[in-house]
């Protein structure tokens, strides 16, 4: 769903809003007789535009408040309980990666949930409340750009893997003991 509306946002910017854009040449009669609208009306309409991304945003963030947010805190306090808090940051940032791509599940809880994608879903550990750092961690991954493993998917310790299949991907950042892949 998240994608859809997403999709459906930049569509309508594309639409709406080039003629905005348009080079210095056009006169503003021009652009409001390409497009049917007056200057004043595609104004209002960049409004709009604008208020219905902040309701998204909004919407998105009461999402994760409740069962998925908890979840999501708690899977990074089983993940990365004993690492800095910036590696914190990250494995909530490479969940919320996985549900913005194609290659995952639309929903934290899916993504989190997917068959054999984290240890503590299988082992049990998943189900410990989460610490203080890894609450706040989730608040910082949901309120930032996610600049620090922008392209990242996957997580893992090289020390403690058992599978190696992650060896051959692009390594994009390495903290604490986890390095971070795309």
């Amino acid at each position: 769903m998240r994608k859809v509306i997403t999709l459906l946002v930049t569509s309508f910017l594309l639409i709406i809003l080039t003629p905005v854009d348009a080079s210095a040449a056009e006169t503003e009669e021009e652009i409001e007789k390409d497009n049917k609208l007056s200057m004043h009306q595609l104004s209002n309409h960049k409004s709009n535009v604008e208020e219905l991304e902040m309701i998204y945003i909004d919407e998105e963030t009461v999402d994760m408040t409740n069962n998925e947010r908890d979840l999501l805190e708690r899977l990074v306090h089983a993940e990365a309980k004993g690492e800095p808090y910036e590696g914190k940051v990250a494995v909530a940032v490479v969940v919320l990666n996985r549900v913005d791509s194609n290659q995952f599940p639309d929903t934290v809880s899916e993504v989190i949930h997917q068959d054999k994608q984290f240890t503590p879903v299988s082992n049990g550990k998943i189900n410990k409340p989460a610490g203080d750092s890894s609450k706040e961690a989730v608040e910082e991954a949901l309120h930032t750009d996610r600049s620090l493993v922008t392209e990242s998917l996957y997580f893992y310790n090289p020390k403690t893997a058992t599978s190696r299949w992650l060896d051959d991907k692009v390594t994009t950042e390495v903290i604490g003991k986890h390095v971070f892949k795309d």
